[in-house]
């Protein structure tokens, strides 16, 4: 199969004017995004449907992608996609045992906007060097209408975050249960249920709109925040949900000091710091990528982390210490509440059990349930 057979012409362009043309893959509408760059050289399918995701325009820094196909198991969730993808080649001849499609045939189930044929690489150095900004995939040509089209791109407001209008409660569970964890859901990723399955745990996903009480009526061993992107938008009016991160900060203080173990992961490190009046800051253009190296301060050791965060922590609260950096930039990956049963990390813990686990992050947070 050509890839190029029956493509249609498609542009990328940029709020700061730029334009970049290519051809068209998956959805034919137009989708605006926060343009942002991934540096993971497998791991598609994952990228695309993590939370964190959710208004972005991703940029692949690998050259070749869809190599593999895609199948269901390795959605991270449902119904949260990214809002377009950027790549330079796709494989329209996959081949793994694993595989139930093509990856333009995913794109056009998911309703994603895609282009492809573009130089990647001057992009990243764009977006690493200028900082992210919005961008626009469109198949309309912007000859003669391109400042229209910035116009528009300029315009655009992240919508509210999907998890803000969550309000049911789901549980998994397998037979040898050793703990109860209740998560709160802030859009979160199923390769941590996963993982927490796989290590004894009963999930029970509670709405983000949840108080304390009502967590806790769920009767939990332990809680744990995770999620993706949202504290931008949600600084913003949201009619009856503006005060949506707000109520979210007064949750998690309150379950931070209930004496009930607490383990923030991405966007959760990120509310647990806020809710301990810390501060977090937008990154020029964020960590993204499945190659992040990290370092544990207490024992010096130095491991590679999956990251997918446009926002650090950036004030640490009085009531934490720093437990993980980042050992490019030096900025903080983990946090521990020494007065209390929290820790938080800004990266994805490894789920593997055994000694391909490096960091330890689950088998710590268990060990300090009773």
């Amino acid at each position: 199969m050509d890839i190029f057979n029956n493509a249609q012409q498609a542009w990328l362009v940029l709020e700061d004017g730029t334009v970049y043309e290519g051809y068209g893959l998956g959805s034919s509408e137009d989708a605006i995004g926060e343009l942002v760059f991934n540096t993971s050289v497998v791991g598609f399918q994952e990228i695309l449907t993590d939370p964190a995701n959710a208004n972005n325009i991703i940029v692949e820094t690998f050259p070749l992608t869809g190599n593999y196909g895609v199948n269901h198991e390795n959605d991270l969730h449902e119904s949260i996609t990214a809002r377009g993808w950027v790549i330079r080649e796709w494989c329209a001849q996959p081949s793994n045992f694993r595989m139930e499609g093509r990856i333009d045939e995913y794109l056009e189930k998911k309703n994603i906007s895609a282009i492809f044929d573009l130089d990647t690489r001057a992009i990243t150095r764009k977006i690493r060097d200028g900082g992210v900004q919005n961008a626009l995939i469109t198949r309309t040509n912007p000859e003669g209408c391109k400042d229209e089209l910035v116009a528009k791109i300029k315009a655009w407001k992240k919508p509210m975050p999907a998890w803000v209008n969550y309000n049911e409660k789901v549980s998994f569970e397998k037979l040898d249960n050793k703990y109860s964890i209740t998560m709160v859901n802030y859009g979160i990723r199923k390769d941590v249920i996963n993982a927490l399955m796989a290590r004894g745990c009963r999930v029970t996903v509670v709405p983000a709109s949840y108080t304390e009480k009502e967590i806790m009526e769920t009767k939990p061993d332990a809680v744990v925040l995770c999620g993706g992107s949202g504290l931008e938008a949600l600084r913003t009016d949201y009619a009856q949900k503006e005060n949506a991160i707000d109520a979210a900060q007064e949750t998690v203080a309150a379950l931070m000091k209930s004496g009930v173990p607490v383990l923030g992961i991405d966007f959760g490190h990120q509310i647990m710091a806020l809710a301990m009046d810390g501060s977090v800051e937008k990154m020029h253009c964020g960590h993204r990528g499945a190659n992040c190296p990290v370092t544990e301060i207490a024992s010096g050791r130095t491991f590679i982390t999956s990251q997918n965060h446009g926002y650090i922590v950036k004030d640490i609260p009085a009531s934490a210490v720093v437990s993980h950096v980042n050992s490019n930039d030096k900025t903080c990956e983990g946090l521990e509440y020494p007065q209390m049963k929290a820790m938080s990390v800004q990266f994805i813990p490894e789920s593997e059990i055994g000694q391909k686990n490096f960091d330890g992050i689950y088998e710590r947070f268990l060990g300090m349930v009773k």
